[in-house]
Formats: C-alpha cells, sequence, structure tokens
C-alpha cells in the first residue's frame, strides 16, 4: 500500500498531535532557555546529533545553559511528516531559527534553515526523542543587530516582560495561569 493510501485511525491522530506537542516542547524549551522542559522532550538514553553535540538528549540539553547568556533564540517549525510505525516514529520537521549572538551591544543576528530528523518513541503514552539528526540546508549571517532601542519603535520603553528567554517573560505568567494585565484569577 502507498503511504498516501495508508488509513489513520483516531488513535493515529492522537499519537501524530502528542509527536507535534514534542517538537513544540523542545523549541520552547531552548527559546525560553528553560532546561526542564527541554531535557522532558528527550528519553534518558536519546541520541542528538546537532552538529557541533554529538551527545545523548540529556547531555545537549545539559550543554545549552552554557550557551544561552550570548545568545537568544526563535524557533518557528514547518508542518512535520510523521511516519508511525507502532511505538516508534520519524518525524521531518522544517525550522527556521533565528539566532541573536553576543552580548550587547556587540550583537549580530543569524538565520538557519534546518530540517529535524527524529525517531521518536512512545512509552505510556508519551513521545519524546530517542534519535535525533539536525540537518542544516542553510545559514545566513546578516552582521550586527539593531539596538533595541527608540531608533525604530519604542523598545526601551517597553516592559522588561516584553523580552524572550528573561524570567520575566510573559509567557511564564500565562502558562502558570496567572495573567497580570488584567488581574485575572488564576484558574485550576
Amino acid at each position: 500500500m502507498r503511504q498516501d493510501e495508508i488509513e489513520i485511525t483516531v488513535d493515529d491522530l492522537l499519537d501524530r498531535e502528542k509527536i507535534r506537542q514534542n517538537l513544540a516542547r523542545y523549541c520552547r524549551g531552548v527559546d525560553r532557555q528553560d532546561i526542564e522542559l527541554l531535557s522532558s522532550a528527550y528519553w534518558p538514553e536519546s541520541w542528538d546529533s546537532h552538529g557541533m553535540f554529538e551527545c545523548t538528549g540529556h547531555d545537549f540539553c545539559r550543554a545549552m545553559p552554557s550557551v544561552w547568556p550570548t545568545m537568544k533564540t526563535a524557533h518557528l517549525l514547518g508542518e512535520p511528516y510523521i511516519e508511525l510505525q507502532g511505538n516508534f516514529a520519524n518525524a521531518e520537521t522544517y525550522v527556521f531559527a533565528y539566532h541573536r549572538l553576543g552580548e550587547e551591544p556587540n550583537t549580530k543576528d543569524a538565520y538557519i534553515g534546518a530540517r529535524y530528523n527524529d525517531r521518536l518513541e512512545k512509552r505510556g503514552g508519551r513521545w519524546k526523542f530517542i534519535h535525533r539528526v539536525v540537518v542544516f540546508d542553510w545559514y545566513r549571517d546578516v552582521g550586527a543587530s539593531f539596538p533595541w532601542d527608540d531608533s525604530v519603535f519604542a523598545l526601551a520603553k517597553m516592559p522588561q516582560r516584553n523580552y524572550s528567554a528573561t524570567t520575566s517573560d510573559y509567557s511564564w505568567e500565562l502558562f502558570a495561569n496567572t495573567p497580570f494585565i488584567r488581574k485575572v484569577p488564576p484558574r485550576d
């Protein structure tokens, strides 16, 4: 049977959504610089081939805090192509990643086009990476960053909560169910 003729069950749809959620958890963990969240995307014995790193997934995660002080990122995922095989899945996902590198005021911006080639395993209903190879398709170093000041937008006057990868980033409030903009009470 051809791949495009395979019948998809409701269980398959749920598994595919859990795989997409794992991909999103990985990106959020990297972009928010949250090692616990990032590590939760990998099984303990997983392997990650990230180009500059060849190690277990958890070792990759433990290495990230050493680069985070001088790197801010934003990952945008394309639709993953997923093939389910029982408790295993293969997924290829296009990723566009923005990187701000260096320390203010000497930062530069770079863009990467890549693909995550993942083998995932389902255990106890949870899908996580067991093997990841990042394929880098292209890279664009755009040079010196524009400063985050008032030259383009009133960025310097924005509250600190508007800047990524900081502990005051608004998304922490949102996912803690304690939004503070409208003083909405927390939900269970």
